[in-house]
């Protein structure tokens, strides 16, 4: 999902990849009078900030539409193009020496009307990595840790089938915690507190980009939980993040609570990943079956034809669950289909009916 979103980053800013380098691009902090914000420079022609604040982005755009190498104008904008575009102020940057690293900027800030003018500086800001923001990302963790951190979020110690968990809420999504009795906890709330983080950072994508919050809505939640395993379910709900299509997607995970790491349970399905589908084709008698048993689908959703890809199947209380997506050019649709046991049992390793069995136990 996070790839799915940096590459909608990267197509707003396409111009990235073919303007001209910016001797001060990177991830910048500071002041505009007593509002503190972080700037994100990533080329000649493309760059945003946000307020600590609000947590909002704003973007910038070169004033001059040939900018050259080390653009110093810019205006700031709503992030809508053409007709609709409204200049919220303009920037302009002093101080930059060709060829020579600079730890600081001076900047100043002008109202649309040109009456008000603020002069402010910018730190470069030490850099800071995670795992889950690639490298190709110019603005990186160091632009989105405020975002990560500063996110209000609520929690409430809940049960599940009698076992006791916390739930965390952030406007970004919700997810759980297990309590530290569980040998795999560790690894397992790592997971979602990454998740949360992961979260934040495509909600103010989403939000720069012009989605809506009310629509917004993402969550990490307990499915099942058994003596050594935990069934969760990903999901995030259909908005639109400045796109003609939705990003809805819904998946399953499971873990192995000794470890805390996740399972892969193609190990429980004959033939394991070969099932998998896709460009490929495999065929397989499993996927005979789910072909046969998938749910009818408007007429957009087999433009690609009838090849679909399977989600990591998963251990549900009525059946083995699997989720098909068929992928054509109206976008993304998808299918969930339930096997009965005793129908998919045939289909089951001995690691598969052993799961299984554990997941039915009352």
């Amino acid at each position: 999902m996070m790839k799915l979103l940096y590459a909608l980053f990267l197509l707003l800013f396409g111009m990235t990849v073919q303007a001209a380098e910016l001797s001060y691009s990177g991830v910048w902090k500071g002041s505009i009078g007593d509002n503190k914000i972080m700037v994100c420079f990533t080329s000649s022609v493309a760059a945003e900030y946000y307020y600590l604040r609000n947590l909002r982005g704003i973007l910038l755009e070169p004033l001059d539409m040939t900018p050259q190498k080390d653009t110093t104008r810019w205006k700031e904008t709503n992030g809508l193009y053409g007709d609709d575009e409204k200049i919220t102020g303009f920037w302009d940057v002093a101080g930059i020496k060709p060829g020579v690293a600079v730890k600081t900027l001076d900047l100043t800030w002008t109202s649309p009307d040109g009456k008000t003018q603020i002069p402010f500086k910018l730190t470069k800001a030490p850099v800071v990595t995670r795992p889950g923001i690639p490298k190709s990302d110019i603005c990186g963790a160091t632009y989105y840790k405020p975002l990560e951190d500063d996110l209000p979020h609520t929690s409430k110690d809940l049960k599940f089938e009698g076992r006791e968990y916390r739930s965390i809420s952030t406007p970004a999504a919700t997810v759980f915690e297990l309590p530290a009795s569980v040998l795999g906890s560790k690894n397992i709330n790592e997971r979602t507190r990454n998740f949360l983080k992961d979260a934040a950072d495509e909600f103010y994508i989403c939000l720069r980009n012009g989605g809506k919050e009310s629509d917004w809505g993402r969550g990490f939640e307990l499915l099942d939980w058994t003596v050594s395993k935990l069934g969760v379910k990903e999901w995030m709900s259909d908005v639109v993040c400045d796109g003609s299509h939705g990003l809805a997607y819904e998946t399953y995970r499971t873990f192995d609570l000794r470890t805390g790491k996740m399972i892969n349970t193609w190990t429980w399905v004959k033939q394991g990943d070969k099932n998998k589908g896709g460009e490929n084709k495999q065929r397989t008698p499993l996927t005979t079956l789910l072909k046969k048993l998938k749910n009818q689908k408007p007429e957009q959703c087999m433009m690609g034809g009838d090849a679909f890809d399977i989600d990591d199947p998963y251990a549900g209380k009525s059946g083995m669950v699997f989720r098909l997506s068929h992928l054509n050019p109206m976008g993304l649709c998808e299918d969930t289909i339930t096997i009965p046991y005793k129908k998919m049992m045939p289909f089951l390793t001995p690691a598969g009916k052993a799961a299984v069995a554990e997941f039915l136990q009352p």
